[in-house]
């Protein structure tokens, strides 16, 4: 006997269901991706500082900062064509070494400094020890010889009569515009920080 029911085509309804499925799959990641995605503007989580000069902190040592002192004094006095030469580096103070000319004879000068850091940025520089030769010379008068005698640059201010020099390194301007403000410096336990001040206009 012939069964008068139509035969079902299990493949065919397979296949269409398959087909159902896909483009279900694909219809929902393409709205997933540009109907409800969030609007996230292109600047989302950046940060950018308003500050005209943006700051890195750091810290260093006697040992590196009298590397940097001695090339920039030489390339300060190349500049300046200095006919005296004269050497400033740290140890437990600020040493100042040159070689002056008293009664036409060559006399070396040293004079150690105790460095303070005021409040504003200003190093102090309070002299404690000076050897000039063997010549028992007033500190002030020294002082005043090296102020008249030596190129220093304008950030650096001598005052004999206090027996001080000031350090404005606030006024010390770098490559690019860039400046220096000291935070720290204790000389005895080499604790020296400073903050760096980059121009971003």
């Amino acid at each position: 006997m012939r069964s008068n029911g139509k035969q079902i085509n299990y493949w065919k309804w397979a296949f269409l269901t398959f087909v159902g499925v896909l483009v279900l799959c694909f219809g929902w990641i393409y709205m997933s991706i540009f109907w409800f995605s969030p609007n996230v503007p292109e600047d989302a989580g950046r940060l950018v500082s308003t500050k005209d000069m943006v700051e890195f902190q750091t810290s260093t040592n006697k040992a590196d900062l009298n590397k940097l002192m001695a090339h920039y004094l030489q390339e300060f006095q190349k500049e300046q064509d200095a006919d005296i030469a004269y050497d400033v580096y740290l140890a437990d103070d600020v040493v100042f070494k040159a070689e002056a000319h008293f009664l036409g004879q060559p006399v070396d000068i040293s004079i150690n400094f105790s460095p303070t850091l005021r409040k504003d940025g200003v190093i102090v520089l309070q002299q404690v020890d000076m050897r000039v030769g063997a010549l028992p010379l007033p500190v002030s008068y020294v002082m005043q010889y090296v102020k008249s005698q030596f190129e220093l640059p304008n950030w650096v201010t001598i005052s004999p009569k206090k027996e001080k020099i000031y350090l404005d390194v606030n006024k010390l301007k770098l490559t690019g515009g860039m400046r220096v403000r000291v935070d720290a410096l204790d000389l005895k336990k080499d604790d020296i920080s400073f903050t760096l001040l980059v121009p971003t206009e």
